[in-house]
């Protein structure tokens, strides 16, 4: 700045000098129209330079203040921008560790950056299902944008209304490469509206594409099974192909059990007393057993234990069962036997039940804490 100043000084000092050196006044008339402008050479290079100068400063104090403009915008947006982020970080952290009290108090008087807004609606529809707020939760997953509805399935499966994306999980899972995820989550809609013919149509392609797991086959026939009357029950089971009716299998017996037809599946039972590895899932089956007379049952399992006493899976499995025949004083001894930490929590109810019926009620009270 210090140079352009002296360079201008300069150029100055020698247009003024340069007339007289050359002994020349530099006098110069300008006429235009009815306008005449007149003076000396030296005048009007000072007033260019005057000009140029005032252009120059102008110049740089317009850029200085922009600068100061933008740079005080971009520090406010900046600052939005961070608030906005530490919002939905801090929704999602408290998301992780279920603490949906504070997904609400971060995300509900808050915006976040747009491309999280979807994100946004989703937990805080999460946190209301945790609060047993449905109608909440629905309107939150109402306004989700129609690209990210089946990203939040679960959500609306969860809020017991599934509906909505029916028709949008349909075409996924009927893609070509539709993944898992995808067939296994229209499978669980299908069920949770309770349209049977089109799972039962679909069936053959989750099992062909090999979207579900041992667990997830039974989780699944466990809801549809349990949508049937029961007398129906064994119909639809049959009417399955081979299959399919493996992986039912689990899911139907327990079904029946619960139904109070063990008289029918016996015969299933029993063959699963043979088979050291089933006899736990035969306990698990029989702890959902309803009243029901299967003597030949229990005459395996009894049977059984004699040549192995400390089975503990079928323990359970006859103390269940001795549970569906009112023989409660015999299920209570077999309980004090075979509960355990481990198994307590599956079959704490049996154990209540044989409890209470034995005039043991202090035993069914600690079980309850």
């Amino acid at each position: 700045m210090i140079g352009l100043i002296i360079l201008i000084v300069a150029i100055v000092v020698v247009l003024a000098v340069t007339p007289f050196v050359l002994d020349e006044k530099g006098y110069v008339l300008i006429s235009f129209n009815n306008t005449t402008i007149e003076g000396t050479i030296v005048s009007f290079c000072i007033m260019a330079v005057i000009t140029a100068v005032v252009l120059y400063l102008t110049y740089k104090l317009i850029r200085y203040l922009l600068s100061i403009y933008h740079n005080t915008k971009h520090g406010f947006f900046a600052r939005s921008q961070e608030r906005k982020q530490a919002a939905i970080e801090q929704a999602l952290w408290s998301a992780i560790n279920d603490d949906y009290e504070h997904v609400e108090q971060a995300l509900s008087g808050n915006s976040v950056p747009d491309k999280f807004e979807d994100i946004r609606l989703a937990l805080l529809a999460k946190a209301a299902l945790a609060n047993n707020q449905t109608d909440k939760a629905l309107e939150r997953l109402f306004e989700i944008s129609p690209e990210h509805q089946l990203k939040v399935a679960k959500l609306w499966l969860a809020s017991g209304d599934s509906s909505a994306i029916e028709s949008q999980m349909r075409i996924s899972a009927e893609a070509k490469k539709a993944t898992a995820l995808e067939l296994k989550l229209y499978a669980e809609v299908l069920v949770q509206q309770q349209h049977f013919s089109a799972l039962e149509d679909f069936l053959p392609r989750l099992l062909r594409k090999k979207a579900l797991t041992d667990t997830q086959w039974t989780q699944l026939f466990s809801a549809y099974f349990n949508a049937l009357d029961a007398d129906k029950l064994s119909e639809k089971y049959k009417q399955l192909p081979k299959k399919l009716q493996a992986h039912a299998h689990t899911a139907y017996l327990m079904q029946m059990a619960q139904a109070g037809q063990l008289a029918v599946i016996e015969s299933d039972l029993i063959k699963m007393v043979k088979h050291n590895e089933q006899h736990l899932e035969l306990a698990n089956i029989l702890s959902k057993a309803t009243a029901a007379d299967a003597a030949k049952l229990q005459i395996s399992i009894q049977e059984r234990l004699k040549k192995d006493d400390s089975n503990n899976s079928l323990l359970l499995a006859l103390a269940c069962l001795a549970n569906t025949k009112g023989d409660y004083d015999l299920a209570a001894r077999i309980f004090d036997k075979a509960l355990n930490s481990e198994n307590k929590k599956q079959f704490a109810e049996q154990a209540v039940l044989s409890y209470k019926n034995s005039a043991q009620a202090e035993k069914a009270l600690v079980l309850y804490q």
